[in-house]
């Protein structure tokens, strides 16, 4: 477990720099696209079928979320002020608007990519131990959750999900380990980095 909880560590290290710098790279980023169909790139279903798509090139790919198209930001479930005052045709014939939403789409997920090269490969995993609270997430109440699986190859991979309320409906939510209860993307685990000090329940 302390080789798995030192690599994941070292991951983590490289991910956060990464993320970093993905912030002033996305405008330059945001500039080289290809157009595509969604489940041909990404391999899960399109939103849009036969619709063709923003993607990064393939060189520069693992900068956006390997899960989703680089225009995700316009045509997903994201609300914005921009989305509330131009509609599909504005979008549609105006440059700036488009390279905008892949910008924030790569601000969103930055360095999504690597975190998914980077992931628990998923393949022939079983379960080694299980704490699962999830049943109260989100509830307002304290809640820790721990799994532990080994896959094909002998590696450990871990989550542990943790929300510690601190005033009324605030908490600091932390995810550390593996996304293993997530999306599978490319055979692998997402890594996951995230703590937030001053979630909010209900949101």
């Amino acid at each position: 477990m302390l080789k798995s909880f030192a690599i994941w560590f070292v991951k983590s290290v490289g991910l956060i720099g990464l993320t970093i710098l993905a912030f002033p790279l996305a405008p330059f980023l945001a500039l080289f696209i290809v157009h595509a169909e969604e489940s041909e790139t990404t391999g899960f279903p399109s939103l849009y079928p036969g619709k063709l798509r923003e993607f990064l090139i393939p060189s520069l790919r693992i900068w956006q979320s390997p899960d989703a198209p680089l225009d995700e930001w316009w045509y997903g479930d994201y609300p914005s002020s921009l989305k509330l005052k131009y509609d599909q045709a504005y979008y549609d014939n105006h440059y700036w608007l488009r390279y905008a939403s892949r910008v924030f789409w790569l601000w969103r997920n930055a360095a999504y990519g690597f975190g998914a090269k980077w992931g628990y490969a998923a393949k022939g995993t079983f379960a080694l131990y299980t704490k699962d609270n999830d049943a109260q997430w989100k509830s307002g109440k304290n809640v820790c959750s721990f799994w532990k699986v080994c896959n094909g190859d002998g590696d450990i991979g871990w989550l542990l999900r943790a929300q510690v309320y601190f005033y009324k409906d605030r908490c600091v939510e932390i995810i550390f380990g593996y996304k293993l209860l997530g999306e599978t993307v490319n055979g692998k685990k997402l890594v996951a980095i995230q703590c937030s000090p001053f979630k909010k329940y209900p949101e």
